[in-house]
């Protein structure tokens, strides 16, 4: 893919669940765009095939193991971004969980729980790492 416009030149884009599907899609449409990105996902070896393809695409990118319900590897992920770029400008909250296929009157307390701190509380709190 071939674009012209670099309106995100100088951005620094943090993307969630970002080796594989659209969290990938996303992290490249940035990177085309002149961003660069962090990915995150929860295995290395996920990580290390992402960046790879997106570099070979010539993107600024590098990438951290993060299961966002961790605070310290939501930390890790935000202090990678810093470190290697110098500051967040965009953050693509990806990651979530739908672990039943119930409806929602009818799921158990837990999977309401695990709805709630994967696909809400993660994102507010990754927001709020210093």
């Amino acid at each position: 893919m071939d674009v012209k416009c670099r309106r995100l030149e100088g951005k620094v884009a943090v993307v969630t669940a970002s080796t594989q599907g659209i969290g990938l899609a996303i992290a490249e449409r940035l990177g085309l765009e002149g961003a660069a990105v962090v990915i995150s996902s929860r295995k290395q070896k996920n990580v290390d095939e992402a960046v790879e393809g997106l570099r070979a695409k010539g993107i600024t990118v590098v990438g951290a193991v993060c299961h966002v319900s961790n605070a310290e590897q939501r930390k890790h992920l935000v202090d990678t971004a810093v470190k290697n770029f110098g500051h967040i400008d965009i953050v693509v909250s990806n990651a979530a969980a739908n672990p039943s296929v119930d409806s929602i009157l009818e799921m158990k307390e837990s999977v309401l729980d695990k709805l709630w701190d994967i696909n809400v509380k993660a994102s507010i709190l990754l927001l709020q790492v210093n």
